[in-house]
Parts: structure tokens; sequence; C-alpha cells
């Protein structure tokens, strides 16, 4: 027995080695969905194309293949340290066969039951319409000179090796569900985690847009922690005197290698629901941490991606939890695009408001499970600062469209939006304020005030034509909105900085908050400016040299507040001086006043140039 086992072996060592020995493979057999749709399968239980197109449960052979060959026995990597690492989109060689995702671990059946194995008509149209993956198509080899292939392959094993500890990992991921989900809840909780713990098990086997993930993540949750925390303790070289500085820079780590995750698993072309995941949080993270813009080009392919993947309608053969994961990261590109709409706001996002799609359920995580979803409930859930986020991005995309066409000087229109911001504030109040006082039992006066700062900028954007005196469209009333929602958003950083019930929040003004503060800041000094100089200053001026020293501490670990004091200072220094009067300039009012809520300026390259030129348009009244 071993003598003819070692002669054996001696042959198939023989045939590796000679070049002449090839021996023709006998077709392999499809499973019936990829029989039926003409597409390439691996022979997985389920494959790969099933996996892609989300009908694993109807993947089924007539004849059980009998040994299913891996991608690492097909493609050996050149690392034999590394030898059980699958290979990953290599530049020199062919794309291995799709690995499943590890978020699919867990949710494969072990056999398809009956119920299980769905022929509709319409799933087998949405087959054959679904774009196989050119496997072994010669065409879509990656290497040097494909479009879609950006600097060297980094191997799975360097990637992984980037992550901080298990411990610190575990801190990171549980520090994010407890104080940041629920700002964007786009992920279900326990699904997350069992992919998490089927990733710290089988690291190799890893899905790399869900890797994105965690590194996003994990990027994220750094940011909103203070570098002094303890449980970051083994993070940081001994006796590090620089540790802000070290979580910035570790942190822009973790999220540059999440984008070469994405980058490596060709999230250019290929698009699963892990990318779309991935994507959302990268952007999310960009938009709190760097800049709004710095995500634009990044939400137009998310959204896209969305759309591909079907995530705004209820696609058959998906369970309820699917469903509701695809639904929670559809109502996610829709928030995001909040931030886009009131930056760029002369671009039209109304086109959003027209897709169709079915909101996810406002309940809690544990309320989802594979067989149905409980009934909502009538107190606040886990979603329910996501919903109330979903209403201010229909809100806000009307009222953008609005101040940017003919009828934004009418009073008509500025009254009802006047009177639909005030409604949500209603709604805000009985939802997260205890007889209109903060509750101190929980973060609902923290979400609470997160929402009030879109609230008052939308104000502002729906006031500023109106809040000028020598305007022929003045309203007094819209120049008292105007001081009253700077006021208000100036206060609202001051307590997410000053307050101890809001300090899990204090990463917050590191990104968007901030500006909207800035944007606070120009627009209350526009107003002040117009006002007779019996008028009170004192007050104001106090609240923007706060400010000033806010966004000085803050820009140590934000360049947008890096950014931000430096505007702040150069009004600081130009309103200081008390009983300002304005020279009585000729220029057109309309026109230049728009500088202070174009944003998108306020961060460009020459920013003192724009400064000064904005300086001179708010005292030469435009």
């Amino acid at each position: 027995m071993s003598q003819s086992s070692s002669t054996q072996d001696g042959r198939d060592r023989g045939q590796a080695q000679s070049p002449r020995s090839h021996r023709r493979k006998r077709k392999v057999l499809s499973c019936e969905q990829c029989r039926c749709s003409k597409l390439k399968c691996d022979r997985k239980q389920p494959c790969g194309a099933c996996m892609r197109r989300g009908c694993q449960l109807s993947c089924s052979f007539l004849t059980t293949p009998s040994v299913v060959t891996g991608s690492i026995n097909d493609h050996p990597t050149s690392n034999p340290s590394s030898s059980n690492v699958p290979p990953r989109n290599t530049f020199a060689a062919p794309l291995p066969p799709l690995r499943q995702p590890v978020a699919c671990l867990d949710d494969r059946p072990e056999r398809p039951g009956p119920d299980g194995i769905q022929d509709s008509q319409d799933s087998r149209w949405e087959a054959v319409l679904q774009r196989p993956f050119p496997e072994h198509d010669p065409v879509a080899v990656t290497d040097t000179l494909s479009p879609f292939s950006i600097g060297p392959s980094i191997s799975l094993q360097d990637i992984i090796d980037i992550l901080p500890s298990r411990t610190i990992c575990d801190c990171l991921v549980s520090h994010f569900f407890n104080h940041i989900s629920a700002l964007f809840p786009i992920l279900h909780g326990p699904t997350f985690q069992k992919q998490y713990v089927a990733f710290m098990q089988q690291p190799y086997e890893v899905d790399l847009s869900w890797l994105a993930l965690l590194f996003s993540m994990c990027s994220l949750t750094l940011n909103t922690m203070e570098p002094s925390d303890p449980r970051l303790a083994d993070l940081w070289p001994k006796r590090s005197h620089f540790k802000e500085q070290e979580a910035v820079t570790m942190s822009r780590r973790l999220q540059q290698t999440a984008m070469v995750c994405l980058i490596q698993d060709q999230f250019f072309i290929r698009h699963k629901l892990s990318t779309f995941e991935a994507l959302l949080m990268v952007i999310y993270n960009l938009s709190h941490n760097e800049s709004v813009d710095q995500g634009w080009a990044l939400l137009g392919m998310a959204l896209n991606i969305g759309i591909a993947l079907r995530c705004n309608v209820d696609s058959q053969g998906l369970n309820h939890l699917e469903t509701e994961r695809r639904r929670r990261c559809w109502v996610g590109i829709l928030t995001l695009h909040t931030y886009q709409a009131i930056l760029f706001r002369d671009i039209d996002m109304s086109f959003l408001l027209d897709i169709k799609t079915t909101m996810p359920a406002d309940v809690n995580d544990a309320d989802i499970t594979q067989e149905g979803v409980s009934r909502p409930s009538s107190a606040p859930t886990q979603m329910s600062v996501m919903m109330f986020k979903v209403r201010l991005f229909r809100i806000s995309t009307q009222i953008c469209h609005h101040i940017s066409g003919p009828s934004r000087l009418e009073v008509e229109p500025l009254n009802k939006f006047d009177a639909t911001i005030a409604a949500e504030q209603q709604r805000w109040d009985s939802t997260y304020l205890v007889d209109g006082a903060p509750n101190i039992l929980d973060s609902s006066y923290a979400y609470w005030c997160i929402l009030q700062t879109y609230a008052h900028q939308l104000y502002l954007l729906l006031h500023r034509p109106f809040r000028h005196s020598r305007s022929p469209h003045f309203l007094t009333t819209s120049r008292e909105r105007c001081i009253a929602s700077s006021a208000a958003l100036m206060d609202i950083h001051r307590q997410i900085y000053e307050v101890p019930l809001l300090r899990p929040y204090l990463w917050l003004l590191r990104g968007v908050t901030s500006l909207k503060a800035l944007h606070a800041a120009v627009a209350l000094n526009s107003c002040l400016l117009d006002m007779p100089s019996s008028f009170e200053l004192g007050l104001y001026r106090e609240k923007l040299n706060k400010l000033v020293l806010r966004m000085e501490d803050l820009s140590r670990r934000s360049a947008i507040c890096l950014k931000a004091h430096r505007i702040l200072l150069q009004l600081q220094t130009q309103f200081g001086a008390e009983n300002q009067q304005l020279p009585n300039s000729g220029t057109r009012f309309e026109g230049t006043i728009e500088d202070w809520t174009d944003m998108r300026e306020w961060f460009g390259a020459d920013l003192f140039n724009w400064v000064r030129y904005a300086i001179c348009c708010l005292f030469t009244l435009d």
C-alpha cells in the first residue's frame, strides 16, 4: 500500500515537472442556475455565480461535484510562508475564482430545502440579465496596463498586519456600535459580529471588501476616542508624547488601507453588498474627519453601485434580514447626499427623490431576523435618528432646489419651508427631550443637538436673500432668523465641546459640525454689520471669540478646524472693533453675499486670498 502510494506520488511529481504531461480534464457540470443562465460555475456549494446574484438557496447540482478545486491549489502564491493565503488579484496572474465572502459563512444553509429552490420566471430573467464576471477571460486578466490597476498589489498578510491587535480591534468595534452606529446605522450589528468572529477565526478567508469595512470602521472609531484612553495604551509607543498626532496618523493609515482593500478587490467592476457598506463607511469617515467634498467622487460611485445591487428595490430570493440590510445601505447613501445637497447646492439632487424605494423598518437590530421583522416600537430605536435624517434629506433637497431657482425671492415658499422645518423640530422635541429638557439617561440629547444643526443651517440658506436692510426683498424676520440660527449653531458647537453629557460626541466637531459653525459665524457677522450702532454686539462677539478658541484646540486633530480657525481669525480681526460702520457702497447686494453660503470656496488652495475677498464683499455690502 505504501509502495503504490509512493509510486503514485512520484508520478504526480514527474507530471508536475514535465510540461508535456498535461492531461485533458473532463468538462465539469455546472449547477442548474448557471446551466440555464449560460454562466460560468465554480462548482462550489453554493457556487460563486449564485452567491453574487443572491440566489444561493436555489444553487443545486444534478450530479454532485466530486472534488471542489480551491483557488489556493490553482494559483499558488510565491511566498512560502503564506501558502495558505488565497491570492488576491495579483497583477501577473489570472484572477482566481471568487471566494465566498465572510458575510455569508453563517447564512449558508447546509442543503437547499424544497422551499429554498425558487424557479420563478422573474428570477430566471434576472439571472440571464446579470452580467457574469469573466473569471477566466484573458481580456479580464488584471495587469499593470489595466485601467483598474492602481499601484502594486499588497499581500493579504501585509494588509492584515496593519490592523491593530485583536484586543484593540474588539474595543474599536464595540465603541462603534455603542456610540457611533446610531448616527449612521447602515450595519446590522448581529450580522457584523458573526462576520467579525469568522474573520478572526479564519483571517485569510476574508472578503476584501468586508475587510475594507473593518479598516474604515476602526479608522473612524479611533478618531472618536481620546488618545489618552487607557484602552488604547497598547496602540502607542511607550512614553509617547505625541499621542494626538499618532492617532491622526494611525487613523489615516487605516482609512488608506481600506481603500487598498477595495482597489485590490476591484470594486470598480466587482460589486457586492460588502463593497457598498465599505464605501459608505469610507465616505462617512471622510465627511467627519477630512472634508465633505473629498468624498464627492466616491459618493457618486457608491450611488451607482447601490443601484447595480438593486438596494433600492426588494429582490426576490432574499430573506428579511438581507432585505433590511440593503434598505439600510440605501438610506445611508441618501443621508450622505444631505451634506452634498447643502454644500453643492447649485446641483439639483431631486432626482434621488424620484427613485422608488422602500424605507427600512424603524426597529432595533434585535428585531430583525431572517424569518421576519418585529413591529415598530413607539419608543426611539437604533434607526430613529437615521429616519429623521432621511426626512431631512428630502427637505434639504427641496430647499436647495428652491433657492437655486427663480422662486428663491418669493415669500410664500419661504413661509412654507419655514413651517416644514419647524414641524420637524417639534418631532425631535417630542422624541428626544423630556418636558423640553435634555434627557440625562441616554444619548437622546446628543441626537437632538445633531438634528438641530441641520435645521438651523437650512434656515440660514432660506433666509439669506431677505436678511439685509438694503435688499429690495428685506424682511426683518429673516434677519432675526439668521441671527438666531447662527447663534444657535455656535451654541450647539459650544455644548458639544463643553457639556460632559455630550463628551462622547466631541469627535463630531472635527468634521461637518464645525463646518456648520463656521458657516454660522460668517453669516452672523454679515447680519450684525447691518444692525444700527445702538444694537448690543457684546454677546455675539463673545460667542465668536470662544468659537475661535475652540477651533484652535480642535485643529490639532482636524484639518477642517485648522482651516476654519484661520478664517475665523481673519473675521475676528476685521470685525473686532466696536460699532464698526459700513461704507456706503452701491455694489449689488444679491451677487457677492452668495460667498458666505458657497462653502466649497472656503477650503480651496488660495485660502487667504479668498478670505480677504469675502471680507471685502461683506464690508461693501455686496
